[in-house]
């Protein structure tokens, strides 16, 4: 009996029915959900907050495990050198604990001095705005009176237009804020809420971390059992050295852009204060946070700054686009290359697309993380086209494929000018067709000949 089913499985494609019927569930559950897809994205969102603590603690854990390696191997050897006789696993965790209790500490001292430079300074430069509104409204009023005194037409446009502005306001406030003050209230109370729920998240987030640290070594082991579990050897080991990679472009990329910034913000604070400009400490805030997004952040965070200066002193204003200016050109192309190197290899072009695509999708995040996203999307699209080229026997290199107009059936590369391709068969073809026409046109001779050699009646 076991022998007739072996014989019945052997005469069945078994592997091919079980892909066939998986690929079969992956299409209806696809449909599926499409047809949910407001409540699969709302379940997702609400998935992704009630998460956001252990995402919190990743993130952490992901800025910090380079430190914890490099401390880590430091205590490592002085524990051997103290501790000769204890086992080398022990020595190894204990080094592993003091590394985190070291990288944790670090990061909450940097966290707390930079909080306690920064908002005292912020505070103060709110303030001096708050108090200057007035006088930068009539400043501005001021600039259109001598631009418009010659000409009483723009006056009267702007009068009215500020008419019409002023009565909006009071629509706005009698008939849409005061009547709904219950809303506003409790807008404003979750904001205050969500305030002291991002406060729990990133205390809980360190916490998070601190354990993810500890336990990385175990928690890499349980991934590797996984993927040499359902893989083959050679798939797997190609995995992993696929997440290497992915690891290196992400730490190198973002650790890296947040030394770049952290640079040029104390370096546009250093200028702003040297010449006395206005709100050093919050335009230097804005300009090295937005320099964390490649390619668009000095744009994003030039451009606020510049209109605050401009209503405060033009000339500040002028003086601080040409800084700016500057400042990128030597972060684009000193610090900046120093700092990251060529971490992501992608070429101008696509760092736009990723940029602009990541953003789209999913706002500062976005523009900040699809960079390094889209480099390893990049990356692994190259190594499946190597090995297909390689597989049927072609060249890898781009300049090999640039004035390629195709390959004859005899698999060699056809060159030149562009032109119609034609196989053999095609070429067989058209001098059948040329046989046949000339076959026609003599038997069309022959017939007219004789017609013509017929005597006239």
């Amino acid at each position: 009996m076991d022998e007739k089913v072996k014989k019945r499985l052997n005469l069945i494609d078994v592997k091919r029915m079980f892909t066939l019927a998986g690929a079969g569930c992956i299409i209806v559950l696809f449909y599926l959900l499409l047809g949910r897809i407001d409540g699969v994205g709302s379940a997702l969102v609400k998935i992704f907050k009630s998460m956001s603590p252990i995402i919190i603690g990743f993130a952490i854990a992901f800025l910090l495990n380079p430190i914890v390696n490099r401390y880590r191997v430091r205590f490592n050897k002085l524990l051997n050198r103290i501790f000769k006789k204890t086992s080398e696993s022990k020595l190894d965790k204990v080094a592993n604990v003091l590394a985190v209790v070291v990288a944790i500490l670090v990061f909450l001292l940097i966290i707390v001095a930079f909080l306690w430079i920064l908002i005292p300074n912020l505070y103060e430069s709110i303030t001096k705005l708050s108090n200057n509104v007035d006088k930068y409204t009539s400043n501005i009023r001021n600039w259109f009176t001598k631009i418009a005194k010659d000409n009483p037409d723009i006056i009267n446009l702007m009068n009215n237009y500020l008419g019409d502005v002023e009565k909006t306001f009071k629509d706005i406030l009698t008939d849409k804020l005061l009547p709904n003050m219950d809303t506003v209230v409790k807008g404003v109370s979750n904001g205050i809420v969500g305030g002291v729920k991002m406060v729990i998240n990133f205390v809980v987030g360190i916490i998070a971390a601190i354990y993810i640290l500890i336990s990385k070594d175990k928690f890499s082991s349980q991934f590797k059992k996984l993927i040499y579990a359902a893989f083959s050897i050679e798939h797997g080991n190609s995995i992993l050295s696929t997440f290497d990679y992915i690891d290196s472009v992400f730490s190198g990329f973002i650790i890296g852009k947040i030394i770049d910034s952290m640079i040029i913000g104390i370096i546009c604070f250093a200028f702003c204060s040297i010449i006395g400009m206005p709100y050093a400490v919050l335009i230097s805030v804005i300009v090295g946070i937005t320099n964390i997004i490649p390619f668009f952040g000095p744009f994003i965070g030039a451009i606020p700054s510049a209109m605050l200066l401009a209503v405060e002193s033009p000339k500040m204003c002028l003086i601080f686009i040409i800084f700016i200016i500057v400042l990128q050109q030597v972060d684009g192309n000193i610090i900046g290359p120093l700092i990251l190197g060529d971490s992501t290899g992608l070429s101008s072009f696509w760092v736009l697309f990723a940029i602009i695509v990541g953003g789209n999708l999913f706002g500062f995040a976005g523009m900040l993380l699809g960079v390094p996203t889209f480099a390893c999307i990049y990356t692994l699209a190259t190594r499946l086209i190597r090995y297909g080229l390689n597989k049927k026997g072609l060249a890898n290199d781009t300049d090999y494929f640039v004035a390629l107009r195709g390959f004859d059936e005899d698999g060699n590369p056809i060159r030149g000018p562009k032109k119609k391709l034609e196989s053999k068969s095609y070429l067989k073809k058209q001098q059948r067709r040329k046989e046949q026409l000339q076959h026609s046109k003599e038997l069309i001779d022959k017939v007219t000949h004789k017609n013509s050699n017929k005597p006239e009646d």
